[in-house]
């Protein structure tokens, strides 16, 4: 009898926990109001992105590392913000180009919203 009680609160806490996560701490989704700036001579040498805070403003700075052509680019498919995140969804897009190293990148500005940020590759592991 307690091992099934055990399991039933497992179980019961289990979907209390996705129910949490799903519904209420990624929930509310709304876009977040944002622009794009620009860094003078900017050149990363490997995948990144970086959170900084100045001032009300929130910077968040993403690039996919030294490419092979000017036909790489950085799209930003979403850009929300959540209960608990702000959460930010990318995508590499690779066009014909000229043959030259470039670094893409996507400096996002918007309000500072005080909350983690998430950002996701898609098409990427």
């Amino acid at each position: 009898m307690t091992r099934a009680s055990v399991i039933a609160v497992l179980a019961a806490f289990s979907a209390g926990w996705i129910a949490y996560v799903h519904l209420w701490r990624y929930g509310d989704a709304r876009p977040i109001a944002y622009t794009f700036a620009r860094v003078p001579n900017f050149e990363a040498a490997e995948p990144f992105y970086t959170v900084t805070i100045r001032g009300s403003q929130e910077r968040v700075l993403i690039t996919a590392g030294p490419r092979s052509s000017t036909g790489y680019s950085i799209q930003i498919e979403r850009a929300v913000v959540e209960r608990g995140r702000v959460s930010i969804v990318v995508r590499e897009i690779d066009r014909p180009g000229r043959a030259a190293v470039t670094y893409p990148y996507r400096l996002l500005v918007f309000r500072n919203t005080h909350k983690a940020v998430h950002v996701h590759w898609e098409g990427r592991s």
